[in-house]
């Protein structure tokens, strides 16, 4: 008898979530796992700012997708989706290109019986000219390293030549404060090693439309997010917009322009761009796909959106780490009762257990419930345990508490 073809597109958080789960609920027998990305190695989407930042290394932290194949019992496609044909239940991959440009798979097409999308998200240029031709994205892996690539020249060109650079983020959400801590710390990391003058030949500023940073957190926690970051030489400009982005400036709406050697968008979201007849069902004012409470996609039965890219109708959630690892989780949990069409499946519940943002090694805040705050170490090791007890679920206990050992290792070295 031929295996039913369960296909998990996108291996981020929602997506490996889903797969290391569900592979223990099924009959290998009846059905047979597949994931597909465009990345060879799974990555925290939360830590992409430190790759961008050159804290974090992908070699370190990231976990190829064919080693937890084998590990999880699925199979692994690498590629780009192109299209996807409902009716004829196919996914189509665009060419697999290397770094160099060279073609090492062709176009390809992966059948299934029944889909789990967890294509995850991109920033949102709102259509603001010039963002897609002259700023950086951190929505992936590849474009963060993309982005320190290009810092480290600016950097060696500052050390070297003492030649102001200019570096501007776009949104201070919990990406861009993020991001603006660790680059801050990289400067003054460098700068002990160089000229003790260095951090100030890089200029750092961050912009937010809003009257606040952080403005989805606790007005607590925003203004101790704006201390830290005027305390570590992190300019700040708020109830400001970005109309335009040049190659070495940003206009702003008051018509004024402010130096931009690299400019990084990090404001909104939207879900990732899908052709094919499924682009035709209905979305959200961000793109995401909307789905009842169980996440299947209205009018598919065989199809499942979870993680950025997924909006449950009536009731959307944040996009947030949480809250995909949690839909993976009851999604999992009844994906067999869910396609064998078993009555009165309770619905997701959403439980939030909070937020927390990190400043790089300046300060770490969080809020639980209505009025609970927290910062310093407790909020730290809070925002630590997160990542690692995902990465322990992915490897497992022992080799989970390995890598974290061996991470305290590497950390201990510097």
């Amino acid at each position: 008898m031929k295996k039913k073809q369960i296909v998990v597109l996108g291996g981020g958080i929602a997506g490996i979530e889903f797969l290391v789960r569900i592979t223990k609920r099924i009959d290998h027998s009846k059905y047979e796992l597949c994931l597909v990305d465009k990345n060879e190695f799974h990555t925290w989407k939360p830590m992409l700012h430190t790759f961008a930042a050159g804290s974090a290394s992908l070699q370190e932290q990231g976990m190829s997708f064919l080693i937890q194949a084998k590990r999880h019992n699925f199979t692994f496609q690498p590629g780009e989706v192109s299209e996807i044909n409902t009716e004829k239940k196919e996914i189509i991959l665009a060419p697999y290109i290397d770094q160099h440009d060279d073609e090492i798979l062709p176009q390809r097409s992966v059948k299934y019986d029944y889909l789990v999308m967890a294509l995850g998200s991109k920033a949102n240029d709102f259509n603001t000219k010039g963002v897609d031709e002259f700023a950086y994205t951190i929505d992936d892996v590849g474009y963060a390293l993309e982005f320190y690539e290009d810092l480290k020249k600016y950097i060696m060109q500052s050390t070297i030549l003492h030649t102001k650079h200019h570096v501007v983020i776009v949104g201070a959400g919990a990406t861009g404060v993020e991001l603006a801590g660790e680059i801050a710390q990289t400067l003054q990391q460098a700068s002990q090693y160089t000229d003790h003058d260095f951090d100030k030949h890089i200029d750092l500023t961050i912009i937010q439309s809003g009257d606040r940073v952080l403005p989805g957190f606790k007005r607590k926690i925003s203004k101790s997010v704006q201390q830290t970051m005027d305390n570590i030489g992190v300019n700040t400009l708020l109830s400001t917009r970005v109309v335009e982005v040049t190659k070495d400036h940003v206009v702003l709406d008051s018509g004024k322009t402010l130096p931009a050697d690299q400019v990084v968008w990090t404001t909104g979201i939207k879900a990732t761009d899908v052709t094919g007849d499924i682009a035709k069902t209905e979305r959200s004012k961000n793109a995401q796909f909307i789905t009842n409470e169980q996440f299947r996609l209205l009018n598919h039965e065989d199809i499942f959106v979870i993680g950025d890219c997924s909006s449950r109708q009536n009731a959307p959630l944040a996009p947030t780490a949480q809250v995909a690892r949690q839909q993976a989780i009851y999604l999992s949990a009844n994906f067999m009762n869910l396609i064998n069409k078993v009555p009165h499946i309770p619905p997701f519940v959403y439980k939030d257990y909070g937020s927390l943002v990190s400043v790089g090694r300046y300060g770490s805040f969080g809020s639980f419930g209505a009025n609970a705050h927290i910062k310093g170490v407790l909020a730290h090791l809070a925002h630590v345990f997160l990542y690692r007890s995902h990465q322990i679920n992915i490897l497992g206990a022992f080799k989970g508490i390995c890598a974290i050992c061996a991470d305290f290792l590497r950390s201990f070295s510097r």
